[in-house]
């Protein structure tokens, strides 16, 4: 087992039409929030109502651990109808998470008072635009480090002078 570190290094014209995509969305929807990340939680952007980066980066490793939950029960079951987006819906907020691409999902929060069809409209509209940005360029890793679950436990224990 290995876990990869990777941050994406996008220009700000890119960064600057992704988060007007999102936030074109929760104008169009009036959603709370909508996050791009990859598969693996780390967040590309993200767009809403009172929300600080940190909140945004638990959410979307939450929304990635259980898209990929979801993905994996869908491929037991069929194998040739793979899951595209999940819907949760609770007394006050419903959440939506589609897929975007092969690797990256897009995740909205919003309130119970949003019509879902409206979001879902708009999201397949959103990942469209998302999929034509990501074709134009190609967001690149710009750190790729493997580290195996000894070095990291040594490198824990320098950090909290255990070793």
């Amino acid at each position: 087992m290995e876990l990869d570190i990777v941050q994406y290094e996008i220009d700000e014209e890119v960064e600057q039409r992704l988060v007007g995509a999102l936030k074109n969305f929760v104008v169009k929807t009036d959603a709370d929030l909508v996050i791009l990340s990859d598969d693996a939680g780390r967040i590309i952007s993200f767009y809403g109502k009172d929300l600080n980066e940190t909140q945004a980066e638990f959410l979307a490793s939450i929304i990635s651990g259980i898209f990929g939950a979801a993905f994996e029960m869908a491929k037991m079951v069929s194998k040739e109808d793979l899951l595209d987006a999940i819907q949760y819906e609770s007394k006050k907020q419903n959440v939506v998470v589609k897929a975007v691409g092969n690797r990256f999902l897009v995740g909205v929060l919003c309130p119970k008072s949003v019509a879902l069809g409206t979001v879902r409209l708009f999201l397949k509209n959103l990942t469209e635009e998302l999929n034509r940005i990501f074709a134009e360029v190609k967001p690149k890793p710009s750190r790729l480090l493997k580290l195996s679950p000894q070095a990291i436990e040594e490198k824990l224990n320098r950090i909290l002078g255990s070793a």
